[in-house]
């Protein structure tokens, strides 16, 4: 926060300032969650280690959970846009409000 104010254009055209702002965000920890994922996780494999095999987390568990924006030199390796659906989590506030969003109610076929 102190240095925000003389570095905050230079993060912004490297992309550093979302990062910058969820690593100060206000958010509240789920103490029980933090332990059951640091259960299952393996330092040995940097990979969560289930009964049917590893899971890491990737580029898009990423971009849901957090709405980081997520680039590359090419972007066209990540998100080609040649999807007709883009989850669009940035925009919209995170991946909390995403759902509210696009939550239905009722039996599911």
């Amino acid at each position: 926060m102190r240095v925000s104010g003389a570095n905050e254009v230079y993060w912004a055209e490297r992309k550093l300032d979302q990062c910058i702002r969820l690593s100060i965000a206000d958010m509240e920890k789920n103490k029980s969650m933090m332990i059951a994922a640091a259960y299952f996780w393996s330092d040995k494999f940097n990979a969560f280690m289930f009964g049917r095999g590893p899971a890491s987390p990737s580029l898009a568990d990423v971009h849901m959970l957090t709405g980081l924006v997520i680039s590359t030199a090419d972007d066209s390796r990540l998100f080609n846009g040649k999807s007709d659906y883009k989850v669009d989590t940035h925009n919209i506030g995170g991946w909390t409000r995403y759902v509210q969003k696009y939550q239905q109610t009722g039996s599911v076929s």
